[in-house]
């Protein structure tokens, strides 16, 4: 499975969610890194800063759980890295749908042919069901139910 999470999963992982989320956020990324399911790195550079943030995170035990998701992002077999010249030219309204901050995040599904969009953002999720483009999950529902591919 070809996953796009949206920065939600940085919020988790630096704590800024509280304890309960941490710990779910960081059983997922030990199941992803155990999996043969792909992650995609968007090209969006509020995206990437926040994985830089977490990188560089001095809590022990964000590190250690932050070496997991980056050794993901660094891995060509296991990430597909989206760069604004793979984002193919699409016409001005394709994406008028949706809030304008999150078209990235549909951009590098399309340019990843991801199978799963996973987001927290009620508004982006209600308008891409909607819209019946992309499959959506919601980060909770996402991580109750999420089985690995081995």
């Amino acid at each position: 499975m070809i996953l796009v999470i949206n920065e939600w999963i940085f919020h988790d992982l630096l704590g800024d969610d509280g304890p309960q989320a941490f710990e779910e956020a960081e059983k997922f990324v030990r199941k992803l890194f155990q999996s043969d399911d792909w992650l995609v790195m968007p090209s969006e550079q509020r995206w990437r800063r926040k994985a830089y943030q977490l990188m560089t995170s001095p809590s022990p035990g964000i590190r250690q759980v932050s070496q997991l998701f980056h050794q993901l992002l660094r891995d060509s077999n296991r990430c597909i890295i989206v760069n604004s010249a793979d984002i193919s030219v699409t016409p001005e309204n394709e994406y008028d749908w949706a809030p304008t901050e999150d078209v990235y995040l549909l951009e590098a599904c399309v340019a990843s042919n991801a199978d799963l969009l996973v987001t927290t953002d009620v508004t982006l999720f209600e308008r891409v069901v909607e819209h019946g483009q992309f499959t959506c999950w919601m980060r909770d529902e996402f991580l109750a139910g999420y089985e690995p591919a081995r």
